[in-house]
């Protein structure tokens, strides 16, 4: 799959219209991929770029007047304290800018059909846990069905956090413990699930969560990943709440 490298937006840059139309190549890429229901990875990397073409014209004092306090209001962490860079050969650089400037829409609305698709997958999947809940569950189990291929999925999960620039940022690392067949008019995916946490699993007293979902949608590129990040947020809210 193409990658939409943030050097196609960095000096030196020999040809313009040449690194348009890679860049242009690429988003069309990522819309194909969009128009097959698969979200990852091109969905995080147009969120990678987009906060890099933000933070880039944000620090540039060749950007206008307007387009600049409008930046400043959506990223006001991006332009405190960077006087020393403002004055940064490199944020003024002019193709940069003008390269950055032209693709910044067409990113934009790349990743406008991309949120059509996050937005309806994530109001469409339920992440439960399965009572009794210890009160320790950043260990645990997370069952999940694939529909589209008529699998049941047993995960083991840990969450964890790690250092940033800013403030310490949560994270979720997953194994596949197992995975079974099942058909799509399975009734209780939690059963089977329980009966493999018996057999393969050997946490003790882990938390368990399913996720249940009749999307007949890609699974690793589009519902696992969403189905982490609802299970992610499940786990914080809870952290947050009784600690």
């Amino acid at each position: 799959m193409f990658t939409l490298n943030i050097d196609y937006f960095l000096p030196p840059i020999e040809d313009i219209e040449y690194n348009q139309y890679k860049i242009l190549a690429i988003l069309k890429a990522f819309r194909k991929q969009f128009r097959k229901n698969k979200l990852y990875p091109a969905f995080t990397e147009l969120n990678q770029i987009d906060r890099f073409l933000n933070t880039y014209l944000s620090k540039s004092s060749l950007t206008k007047s307007t387009d600049s306090k409008k930046i400043m209001t959506l990223f006001p962490d991006n332009t405190e304290g960077n006087n020393e860079n403002n004055n940064n050969e490199s944020q003024d650089d002019p193709e940069t800018v003008e390269i950055i400037r032209w693709a910044k829409p067409h990113v934009e609305a790349t990743m406008t059909e991309g949120y059509a698709i996050y937005e309806f997958v994530q109001s469409n999947l339920r992440i439960e846990s399965i009572e009794p809940m210890p009160s320790y569950r950043d260990q645990g189990y997370f069952i999940v069905r694939d529909y589209n291929n008529a699998q049941l999925l047993l995960i083991e999960y840990s969450c964890y956090f790690f250092e940033s620039k800013k403030a310490p940022v949560r994270s979720l690392k997953t194994k596949l413990i197992t995975q079974v067949p099942c058909n799509k008019n399975y009734s209780s995916p939690t059963e089977v699930g329980i009966r493999l946490i018996e057999k393969y699993g050997d946490l003790v007293n882990p938390a368990i969560y399913i996720c249940d979902s009749n999307l007949e949608l890609p699974f690793s590129e589009t519902i696992f990943p969403i189905a982490k990040g609802k299970l992610l947020s499940s786990l914080t809210r809870y952290q947050v709440k009784y600690y």
